[in-house]
């Protein structure tokens, strides 16, 4: 006859091992898992660096700016759908400079490294964007 008290027993501590072992992995390791973190942390270190996150605002900016002006247009901004450009129009003059997407990024990082060890971990770029579109 099966005790269901001891395979209840066994699920419980096999769950609640699981549980714990997540939270007993090494401080300061973060396994990226979020397409976005992992397409800016280029060397897929865990981390992204001030250069990477400049790669990466450069490569976007590009992808945005499709005539190739060198500032994003409010048509072109409207296409940006994570809308990452769209407050970095700082003179209101409907148009995003690269100096102005630079800005706006140097910005960002600055927000997203809350220990300030000039590196974002996972964990700390996730919190951003929780707190950006309250999770």
């Amino acid at each position: 006859m099966i005790n269901l008290g001891k395979i209840m027993a066994v699920t419980l501590c096999v769950g609640l091992f699981g549980f714990i072992n997540g939270f007993a992995q090494q401080p300061g390791v973060q396994h990226a898992s979020s397409p976005a973190f992992s397409e800016i942390d280029q060397d897929q270190n865990g981390l992204i660096s001030s250069a990477e996150m400049g790669d990466y605002q450069q490569r976007r900016f590009n992808e945005l700016d499709k005539d190739k002006s060198g500032h994003l247009d409010s048509e072109e901004l409207i296409s940006d759908k994570a809308k990452l450009h769209q407050v970095a129009d700082k003179d209101n003059d409907n148009k995003v400079t690269r100096q102005e997407s630079d800005a706006q990024f140097k910005e960002y990082f600055q927000q997203m490294d809350k220990n300030k060890d000039s590196q974002i971990s996972e964990a700390e770029y996730t919190d951003y964007w929780k707190l950006i579109y309250r999770f």
